[in-house]
């Protein structure tokens, strides 16, 4: 590993990732559905099978109503992502908006911590944000897509996929921002 000073972005190794949940609680909470994304725009979406008396009553409102009902095993959805992300040696980073609830669903699916297709870090969005002086809840404000130029009204709320296209296009507007800010080529 090489310190670069200019590098305010370690790497363009991501994958953006959103998961819908049955529950806030995770000890009895399963997920839903997962929508993965390459930075070329490859995509991946499943939704998994789940048991309905997990299901909290926001989720029911504000969640199944945006699911396709095409529902596969874990162990199947398991199957897919490692085709997806593949095997290599060079693990991509996972990164989500605000990573808790998406990693802990992430790693309750594959159960091993380290048997798993991703870098064991998993990034989140949020952090990087706040970090560079943002209010991490920024994603919030409709001012902030304005600036970026991100239409907000193409993506549906509470989508796994919507939500991780969302996330890769202002990640992609908003990385653009701070190198041009930080006069970094």
């Amino acid at each position: 590993m090489k310190f670069d000073k200019k590098s305010l972005f370690f790497s363009d190794n991501i994958i953006f990732f959103d998961t819908e949940f049955t529950n806030f609680d995770t000890e009895i909470g399963e997920l839903i559905s997962i929508g993965l994304i390459k930075q070329t725009g490859e995509e991946l979406y499943l939704e998994l099978n789940y048991d309905d008396k997990t299901v909290h009553p926001w989720v029911t409102e504000n969640v199944v109503p945006f699911l396709s009902g095409d529902k596969i095993s874990k162990e199947n959805a398991i199957k897919k992502i490692w085709e997806f992300i593949g095997r290599g040696e060079s693990k991509p980073f996972l990164m989500a908006y605000v990573n808790q609830f998406d990693s802990i669903y992430w790693y309750k699916l594959f159960t091993d911590p380290k048997d798993h297709p991703v870098f064991w870090i998993p990034i989140d969005f949020a952090s990087i944000l706040f970090s560079l002086g943002f209010d991490p809840e920024i994603m919030r404000i409709h001012d902030f897509f304005d600036w970026l130029g991100v239409d907000q009204k193409k993506f549906k709320k509470h989508n796994a996929l919507d939500d991780a296209r969302m996330l890769k296009a202002v990640y992609e507007k908003f990385k653009e921002k701070v190198l041009v800010s930080h006069n970094v080529e």
